[in-house]
């Protein structure tokens, strides 16, 4: 039978941030595929280096627009824990409220994304809708659409007022009313089950053994959410369910998203139901490096935190207030190895599915720095694709 290479990307209407793919056809089926990356590579780890910490808070929204506040949360939890910051009660119940906003928009937008890859634009739509309404939420609390900067250190910029109260759970109860039918459709509609069900498996000991994280690691049976093993910020004052599917498939994925939406509300009726009435304490525009925090003995510190597609990392050291160095590890990076193994063997048509129940975040995930015999290189876009694409 006659064999082809097909590149897929990096414009393509099956990924919605730059990728290439290459894969090797037999007939209809992949029996090779070979992945680049580095198209939209921006060397935001270099960039943050000797950076003040106020800068760095700001830059660390624009890793990613749809997880801009996990990457600013995981930032301010590792400045707050090496300088021994107090964050008051309310400002962590806004800041999760906040945090499971950003997970409703994030798993929303790729619902409706992932049913336009299998031709099913009318939930395409009522997608769109639902996210606009959390976006509504959004510019309620933080001021903001995307970047949302409600994060500062040891507060939040933006009170939650009682006013408030009633826009928010407004919105939420539109989008909750329309979860059980969004299941409905994706577990009971033939054509969505025939184009989802049984494609790229990932069995529970392969999810275990490349460290797969958030929904899709969930999607295969995995307990993993950093949520409830090691809860930050207000997650140790509220009740949620843990959503796992033993069916370890792309439709196992999209229905742990989907109920992850449901739990996500719940988590936020419960904060808005017990908001101190405290004031959240004003920003000192003072930094800490300036006097209002002693200086720690220790340089290094790490923030954790559970983001819409799993455990996001970041490790910092810090001196005198000034980022010295920074790796952050994202979770398309951890789950991005296992995308081209899932892909041989299938056939063509089912290679967007695929990708799409990965939920992929480039723009987080691309940073390079090459260490070669003590010295570091940092390369650039034409520089890594040279080397090693």
């Amino acid at each position: 039978m006659h064999e082809c290479t097909l590149p897929i990307g990096p414009q393509s209407p099956t990924m919605k941030e730059p990728m290439c793919i290459r894969v090797s056809l037999e007939g209809n089926y992949v029996n090779d595929a070979r992945i680049r990356m580095g198209y939209i590579h921006k060397g935001i780890e270099h960039l943050f280096e000797n950076k003040s910490i106020i800068k760095v808070l700001y830059m660390s929204e624009h890793i990613c627009g749809i997880c801009s506040y996990a990457h600013s949360a995981c930032f301010t939890q590792a400045v707050e824990k090496l300088y021994n910051v107090h964050t008051p009660k309310k400002a962590r119940y806004i800041r999760t409220i906040v945090a499971e906003l950003e997970r409703i928009h994030s798993h929303i937008l790729w619902f409706g994304f992932a049913m336009h890859e299998i031709g099913y634009d009318t939930l395409f739509q009522y997608g769109m809708r639902e996210r606009e309404y959390i976006l509504e939420c959004f510019e309620r609390l933080t001021g903001n659409r995307v970047i949302h900067s409600i994060n500062k250190i040891g507060t939040v910029r933006y009170d939650f007022k009682k006013k408030d109260v009633p826009f928010v759970l407004e919105r939420l109860a539109k989008v909750e009313k329309m979860l059980p039918f969004y299941l409905k459709m994706v577990e009971k509609n033939k054509v969505v089950v025939a184009r989802l069900s049984n494609v790229g498996r990932i069995s529970r000991n392969m999810a275990r053994k490349f460290c797969a994280v958030g929904p899709l690691a969930r999607g295969s049976g995995i307990k993993a959410d950093i949520r409830k093993d090691r809860p930050y910020e207000a997650y140790s004052e509220v009740d949620f369910d843990l959503i796992t599917d033993n069916r370890c498939d792309s439709l196992a994925r999209t229905v742990v998203r989907l109920k992850e939406v449901g739990q996500s509300i719940k988590i936020i009726k419960q904060l808005i139901k017990r908001m101190p009435e405290e004031k959240i304490p004003p920003f000192s525009k003072i930094p800490p490096y300036l006097g209002k925090f002693p200086e720690p003995k220790d340089k290094f510190s790490y923030g954790q935190v559970e983001a819409p597609r799993g455990e996001n990392f970041h490790f910092y050291k810090l001196e005198k207030g000034v980022v010295k160095k920074a790796r952050i590890r994202t979770p398309t990076f951890q789950i991005i190895q296992l995308l081209d193994k899932l892909l041989i063997g299938v056939e063509i048509g089912d290679i967007p599915v695929i990708i799409s129940s990965f939920d992929p975040c480039f723009s987080c995930m691309e940073r390079m720095i090459v260490v070669k015999d003590g010295k570091k290189e940092v390369l650039n876009e034409d520089g890594f694709r040279a080397k090693y694409c």
